[in-house]
């Protein structure tokens, strides 16, 4: 009897048929057997009368406490407002202190600052506010890391006059670099300044792929452009892919000084195209 029970425990620790477990098709039991659930399942017997009242047998995680921390001005108005999680020390991580909510008052009891970083999801919104409690401006932050908040800009960026009108509107994408129609404005609505970033952008692009494929290259050429020993030819798409990678580190801009670096990215670029599409026809 034990036997077959280990035989049917071995059975359900194997997953589906690609080999992969899914949190809403495999079972309970694998689900726990692969320690993704943690926690024991309540089983109730209705029949048998229920107060829900005196059920203290689904206790919640200590790790999932939220605090909140309060400070007041002299005269009794609030001056700071903060809610956080704590979450837990990690093998390569110390503990920290997670903000969900931050709001600074002045001493009028007027919120100044309000910051929101909701759990389950990596954006974290900024608003400052003028003294007359009128917006002052918004910002919002893709959050990279929540422990270290190592952060890039997101989204639409607005400043605004004391009197509520529109002084700036900028955007961003998902790289954190600005894109779309970027503007500035003067207190009385006019438009001071605007650019279209996505048409630059455009057309730098068209720019660079008609430059690249003018270059002509052969596959060995292209192979000791990207920085393959002589007369080697890469046999598969991860070692073209690596030696890209190697090749384009020291051109980025951050890094290299030399006004033509772009150009070399672009002849790397190519290289890199002409031996993929040489690997293609060899198949």
């Amino acid at each position: 009897m034990l036997q077959g029970y280990n035989e049917k425990k071995e059975q359900l620790a194997v997953p589906g048929a690609n080999g992969l477990l899914d949190l809403h098709r495999s079972s309970l039991e694998e689900l726990q057997l692969a320690r993704i659930y943690t926690r024991h399942r309540t089983d109730v017997m209705l029949s048998q009368g229920y107060n829900s009242e005196e059920d203290d047998s689904d206790a919640d995680e200590t790790d999932g406490r939220l605090y909140t921390e309060r400070q007041y001005h002299d005269n009794g108005n609030p001056k700071y407002f903060r809610t956080y999680m704590r979450l837990p020390a990690t093998v390569s991580q110390q503990s920290c202190e997670r903000v969900i909510e931050e709001k600074h008052f002045d001493v009028g009891g007027v919120c100044r600052l309000d910051v929101h970083f909701a759990l389950g999801q990596p954006y974290l919104s900024r608003k400052h506010f003028y003294e007359n409690q009128r917006l002052k401006s918004e910002k919002l932050f893709f959050v990279e890391d929540e422990r270290t908040m190592r952060s890039r800009k997101a989204g639409h960026w607005r400043e605004y006059f004391e009197g509520g009108q529109i002084k700036s509107e900028i955007q961003y994408d998902e790289h954190g670099m600005r894109c779309g129609f970027c503007k500035r404005y003067s207190e009385d609505g006019a438009q001071q300044w605007v650019k279209d970033y996505t048409k630059e952008y455009g057309d730098r692009i068209a720019e660079f792929n008609a430059k690249r494929g003018k270059l002509s290259l052969n596959a060995e050429e292209a192979a000791a452009m990207l920085g393959f020993r002589e007369h080697y030819l890469p046999k598969d798409r991860r070692e073209v892919d690596s030696m890209y990678r190697k090749r384009c580190a020291p051109l980025h801009p951050d890094k290299s000084p030399d006004p033509d670096a772009h150009e070399r990215f672009l002849e790397v670029s190519r290289a890199r195209e002409v031996l993929l599409k040489w690997l293609e026809t060899e198949r």
